[in-house]
């Protein structure tokens, strides 16, 4: 089940709200120009396939999302790692970032945690299979794919070339709890 944590940035272990059921997840992100929604996804999909394998066996409905989204561009981000060895893109991920320009994650399987920094206050996301995500350009935000990373995710951006992504300033990233933390 998806879920959302709205914490003020100055007491990240003091969550103002918890929010479980969609339409009032829907609505708290709508607020501050997120758009949530969930739609299933239509071919199973297997976390850590090969990137070209999902986007071949998702095409019509990436096709679909790409129209809803009004995106241009997908790609895909697929780990699998149940040995707990660690991964460099996952280190990396969990570094705040600002898109340059509108875009959407769809979770295809497994889970993470999508946090935003909007303001004072950073919403955690624990996402789920069939989630999607429209971030306005400019949104920070930063992605935690747990000890144990097992997900599949769509990313759709505005260009034909991926997204770029610059580094933001959130000092109060790192003191969030994590996907492994709650």
């Amino acid at each position: 089940m998806s879920s959302l944590t709205v914490t003020h940035q100055s007491t990240p272990e003091y969550p103002d709200k918890l929010l479980t059921h969609s339409d009032d997840i829907a609505s708290t992100l709508t607020r501050v120009g997120v758009q949530f929604a969930q739609h299933p996804v239509a071919q199973p999909v297997v976390a850590g396939a090969p990137g070209a394998e999902v986007l071949a066996a998702c095409q019509a409905q990436v096709e679909h999302l790409l129209s809803h989204c009004g995106l241009a561009h997908a790609d895909v981000l697929s780990l699998c790692d149940e040995r707990g060895e660690g991964s460099e893109l996952a280190t990396t991920l969990a570094q705040p970032r600002v898109c340059e320009s509108a875009s959407a994650l769809y979770l295809l399987a497994g889970r993470c945690l999508l946090a935003l920094h909007v303001g004072e206050y950073v919403y955690s996301l624990v996402c789920e299979k069939g989630d999607l995500l429209q971030l306005p350009a400019g949104c920070v935000h930063w992605l935690d794919v747990g000890e144990h990373p097992r997900v599949a995710l769509l990313r759709l951006f505005t260009g034909a070339q991926q997204a770029v992504f610059l580094p933001a300033n959130s000092a109060c990233a790192g003191a969030m709890p994590g996907l492994d933390e709650g």
